[in-house]
């Protein structure tokens, strides 16, 4: 899975997890875990599968990592 890592704020091409606990663990370590997991939960709850909920969990917080970039 090619995906954005937000605990190390970069993209990188890792295993996809295949359960809900191995993807929970690879979005905990961060301050922000917390958004993170429940980013994630969200998406499973609407039905999406673990790895694209992942995929997409690292697409929103890269998006907001952007935008929050220091100016200057």
């Amino acid at each position: 899975m090619h995906w954005y890592n937000p605990k190390i704020r970069d993209a990188e091409t890792v295993t996809a997890p295949y359960t809900d606990q191995e993807a929970e663990y690879m979005l905990l370590g961060t301050p922000d875990s917390w958004a993170h997991v429940a980013e994630y939960g969200r998406l499973r709850d609407d039905g999406m599968g673990i790895e694209q909920a992942m995929i997409f969990v690292g697409h929103r917080f890269r998006m907001w990592h952007l935008r929050h970039l220091p100016l200057g």
